[in-house]
């Protein structure tokens, strides 16, 4: 391939994460399960599923475990916060890197921004998903979307079936309330 090629495949591959929304489905997997897995595993480690629970090595900014015979190891490093004091309310922006390697190989990569905008009334979150730093192409693709569903699926049936008792009994106020 010559350096046109090259570039024009670089492209094609960027744009192919893209309409996957790999960005978006990794920072979901990210901040619904990684970002305060420290506490969950202290206080409700039920809550994680369990092959990945299990399996879970913390390394600093990363998270290694396994999932469906997969190793994944999920790396978010975070620059340095940028604050704005200049305006009426108060601003974070924090720089993020994403690589996420399956069995040993870096296979997707990204940078995004978090702000936070500290208004008069509560704090304000958004998130800014910028340049793709690396793509590889393979069944991981499917396979993380599966993950972070099979993850969020797990931890609202736990808590479904911690509120069965109480939504038992608030079907019974209602079926006096309304005669039934």
């Amino acid at each position: 391939m010559n350096e046109k090629e090259i570039r024009e495949e670089i492209e094609r591959r960027k744009k192919r994460a893209r309409d996957l929304k790999l960005r978006e489905i990794v920072w979901s997997l990210y901040i619904s399960n990684f970002k305060c897995i420290d506490d969950r595993l202290s206080k409700e480690p039920e809550l994680i599923l369990p092959e990945v629970r299990e399996s879970l090595v913390r390394n600093n900014e990363a998270n290694e475990f396994r999932f469906n015979g997969n190793l994944y190891r999920l790396l978010c490093r975070e620059g340095k916060v940028e604050r704005d004091r200049w305006s009426d309310d108060d601003s974070e922006t924090t720089p993020m890197t994403f690589t996420l390697q399956v069995n040993g190989e870096k296979v997707f990569g990204f940078e995004m921004r978090r702000n936070v905008f500290y208004g008069p009334d509560s704090p304000s979150f958004s998130e800014y998903f910028g340049e793709i730093t690396g793509y590889i192409d393979g069944p991981w693709v499917s396979e993380i979307a599966n993950m972070d569903s099979a993850m969020q699926q797990h931890s609202q049936a736990i808590y479904k079936s911690r509120n069965a008792p109480k939504q038992a009994e608030q079907l019974k106020r209602d079926m006096k309330n309304f005669g039934l």
